[in-house]
């Protein structure tokens, strides 16, 4: 066994306790390059298991050589994909730790800890009939994250309507792959996210993305991992955010309040590919809740991108979210991407006669290093003010994929 394989395997062996953190598509590429997440990504959402394109995107993506620096061993330099058979099957892996403090106190130690540890794997069964999952290994942090997802891709030609059956995250909004970021979270000094990394449902969606310009997607699901979350209602009461749904129900009650999900997205580029863009937005309602989601983004190829995401999300008289995010990156060589983002959010809660209002503000520098092909260091400072404390910290994460 040649000594990359033996590499892999032992990491994989010392990492199996490990936090599941949110996997997925980083959206500034798409900006970048031009690409729909389709095009370098098995799933349309854009995370996960990269396609044949994204690897080979990232394999060229990186600062230094192999063989510049003595690791052309532990490369194979000649393989163009991450498929074998003819294609049939496909795999991957993400590996993420980093280096950080607490934000909330100023005696806070700083940790070195594993964030991720994600296999993929797809198998086109036929040329209409894909099948394709995920598992993160380690215990669950949050209220409605999974450990795994999977499903069932059913497309009869490249142009036609696309049918996913299974368990998986609903098409929302952007999927960004860090989940400090506010847009998807409930403000406050002790900051939680209202939709979990890794959250996934049961259900079924059908996406058309037949035109180069437009993905419209639709779907229903059973609220099993919604209905374990909670909100605050006038009475200041920790209740279920589903009105007459917990963690407990039966498949009949699910079924009987199900989620609808709706995405529609913009793609448009010049006519000489120099700028690329992105606008859509999407919703999921349940009943009395609904998430509500505005994004937007513009790129120059192979030099910048901005992009952002305003959402809002509530139940009424109880607790209201409403966050934005706006990033901008520039890439001044191949593998390097230094990066500034200002994260913003409000959660409102209403009671009797008084309505209290948690923000939360942050400005995160710092860049996506791409020292050798599949390796990724990003170093980020924070500052960070919530109504409790405000607060400095760096942090660096380490990146290993395929």
């Amino acid at each position: 066994m040649k000594s990359r394989y033996v590499f892999v395997i032992a990491l994989c062996a010392a990492l199996v306790l490990v936090v599941p953190y949110s996997v997925t598509a980083l959206p500034q590429f798409s900006l970048l390059s031009g690409n729909k997440c389709l095009n370098c990504h098995v799933n349309n959402q854009g995370s996960g298991l990269r396609g044949e394109l994204g690897w080979y995107m990232e394999k060229e993506m990186a600062l230094l050589k192999p063989r510049s620096v003595g690791l052309g061993w532990l490369y194979d330099l000649d393989r163009e994909s991450n498929s074998f058979f003819d294609g049939a099957l496909t795999f991957g892996l993400d590996f993420r730790m980093q280096s950080a403090r607490k934000p909330t106190s100023a005696e806070a130690e700083r940790r070195i800890f594993p964030m991720q540890l994600a296999f993929y794997a797809a198998w086109q069964a036929t040329s209409w009939l894909t099948l394709e999952g995920t598992y993160n290994a380690g215990p669950l942090r949050y209220a409605g994250q999974q450990s795994w997802a999977a499903s069932v891709v059913i497309q009869p030609t490249l142009t036609s309507p696309q049918l996913r059956v299974g368990f998986f995250q609903p098409s929302i909004g952007v999927r960004y792959d860090d989940h400090t970021m506010i847009v998807r979270g409930i403000a406050g000094a002790d900051y939680n996210p209202l939709i979990a990394p890794n959250y996934a449902e049961y259900g079924a969606e059908i996406t058309y993305d037949g035109l180069q310009w437009l993905t419209l997607t639709a779907g229903a699901f059973l609220p099993k991992s919604l209905s374990q979350l909670q909100t605050v209602n006038q009475k200041s009461e920790t209740v279920p955010l589903l009105d007459g749904l917990d963690s407990n129900s039966n498949f009949s009650t699910l079924a009987k309040s199900p989620t609808m999900t709706a995405k529609a997205m913009l793609w448009l580029r010049t006519e000489d590919h120099v700028i690329n863009s992105y606008i859509g937005a999407s919703v999921l309602n349940n009943k009395a809740f609904t998430f509500l989601s505005a994004f937007a983004g513009v790129g120059l190829t192979d030099r910048l991108s901005l992009m952002g995401e305003y959402a809002l999300s509530g139940v009424k008289d109880g607790r209201q979210t409403r966050n934005m995010t706006a990033e901008l990156s520039y890439q001044p060589v191949t593998g390097l991407l230094p990066f500034v983002r200002y994260d913003r959010g409000r959660t409102r809660i209403a009671v009797p006669n008084d309505v209290t209002e948690l923000a939360f503000q942050q400005i995160s520098v710092g860049a996506q290093i791409f020292l050798l092909p599949y390796v990724e260091l990003r170093p980020e400072y924070r500052w960070t003010d919530t109504d409790a404390y405000t607060s400095t910290r760096w942090t660096v994460q380490l990146h290993i994929f395929y």
